[in-house]
């Protein structure tokens, strides 16, 4: 089943263009890279959407292929996050999480839910199941 992307009204917030096949999220390298004046510019993140999930992954390039996918549900009340540069950030509570899902700031206590990543030369797969 193939999902589509789209731009969200924030320029900051990219929903990659992904798919969803044998439990895991398939998502393009190349969904990492923009081109900005004829220069390619590389992303910190793309957050994906899949109809299986009730909220968004957020899945954060680390390093040379090192990569950190976070379920968006605040651990403290459940509300979805909003990515924000390098952390993501509750705007019921104010808590933030730092890209491998630590908290950072409370109310909250838990860290994030952090599926396994793994990649190759042309995809980042996501273990949703």
């Amino acid at each position: 089943m193939l999902i589509t992307g789209f731009l969200s009204s924030c320029v900051n917030q990219y929903y990659a263009k992904v798919r969803f096949e044998s439990n895991r999220i398939v998502v393009p390298l190349n969904e990492f890279y923009i081109l900005k004046n004829g220069e390619k510019k590389s992303r910190k993140f793309v957050l994906a959407r899949i109809e299986k999930l009730s909220f968004p992954v957020c899945i954060f390039k680390l390093g040379e292929n090192e990569y950190s996918a976070l379920y968006m549900e605040c651990s403290h009340n459940s509300c979805e996050l909003n990515p924000n540069g390098d952390y993501l950030i509750c705007p019921c509570h104010g808590s933030e999480f730092d890209r491998k899902g630590k908290v950072q700031n409370p109310p909250a206590e838990k860290d994030l839910f952090r599926f396994k990543v793994t990649s190759d030369e042309e995809n980042i797969y996501v273990q949703v199941a």
